[in-house]
């Protein structure tokens, strides 16, 4: 084919959404694993932003980069179709994401890769990418194990949701910078699909989790336990709780993502009958300044 041609789409259409599905289907029957393409997120973005990024072979979608900020560094998460790589299309649909990322000033982004495919790595690695984290792919079908065992530290716990004010928002920006530190608010964030819950003990706020109900699997995002009161079966309480209500609206299954050096978080996931399905790298490389070449 010639030259790749990276098209800029400021929010999918309906036949984008398929063409890029058709995309993740031919390239997981291939590689295995998953993309983590976060449907939830690209079947809601906004028209005025340019985040997805399309090659086409004719009528055929060959190449896809999706653009997420859920934090102070962008993730990028794509991929090409297995009978079309060797091409430059990766390279062509990377360069143009990073000069995305370089006018919205970020200095960083992470690429997101599954492990168990060496595609990815031998890519991210080609472009001077450096291994940041991996992060566990856990999921849930059916009800939680439980529910957790009665506790006198959990009696009084009550989970509300979220109200849409000031006062909440703030409440929950500071247990997830508490729990995961500065910048960690995105994961609070509450679109369309999304409920945010708060936890609180005799009136005081002690935990929040959010629920992403706009796809199937359903998400479980953001839990976290203000730190001077774990280890008292707050967070499990929370996410039973949770998975509970996620079930009352429907969802059969859920997802989670844990970093794999959270020992903790992951015996608590799976204790509650979430599976690792996969695993994902995230590399970290510098965003050239606006106007200056990507890594070819």
């Amino acid at each position: 084919m010639p030259a790749p041609v990276v098209d800029d789409a400021p929010g999918l259409t309906g036949a984008q959404l398929d063409a890029v599905a058709d995309l993740e289907h031919r390239v997981t029957a291939h590689d295995g694993g998953r993309l983590k393409l976060e449907w939830g997120v690209i079947r809601e973005r906004p028209a005025r932003e340019v985040n997805d990024l399309l090659v086409w072979d004719g009528s055929t979608l060959v190449g896809y980069c999706g653009l997420h900020q859920f934090g102070t560094e962008p993730e990028l998460a794509g991929a090409v179709d297995p009978a079309c790589r060797r091409q430059g299309i990766g390279t062509a649909l990377l360069a143009r994401a990073l000069e995305l990322v370089a006018r919205r000033r970020r200095v960083r982004v992470l690429l997101v890769t599954p492990t168990a495919t060496e595609a990815g790595r031998r890519f991210a690695l080609a472009k001077g990418a450096t291994l940041d984290h991996s992060e566990h792919h856990l999921e849930l079908i059916g009800p939680p194990a439980g529910p957790p065992a009665a506790r006198p530290s959990t009696a009084a716990l009550r989970i509300r949701l979220a109200r849409d004010d000031e006062e909440d928002r703030r409440v929950i920006v500071s247990l997830l910078e508490a729990g995961f530190g500065e910048g960690a608010a995105y994961a609070g964030r509450a679109g369309p699909s999304d409920l945010a819950f708060v936890a609180e003990r005799d009136g005081d706020a002690v935990g929040t989790v959010r629920l992403d109900l706009g796809g199937d699997p359903a998400g479980i995002y953001g839990l976290a336990v203000r730190p001077d009161v774990r280890g008292q079966g707050i967070g499990r309480a929370v996410l039973y709780e949770t998975c509970l209500e996620a079930r009352r609206r429907g969802a059969r299954r859920l997802t989670l993502e844990v970093e794999t050096d959270n020992d903790h978080a992951l015996g608590l996931y799976t204790s509650a009958g979430f599976e690792l399905r996969t695993t994902e790298d995230y590399f970290a490389m510098a965003v050239p300044s606006a106007g200056t070449s990507a890594p070819s």
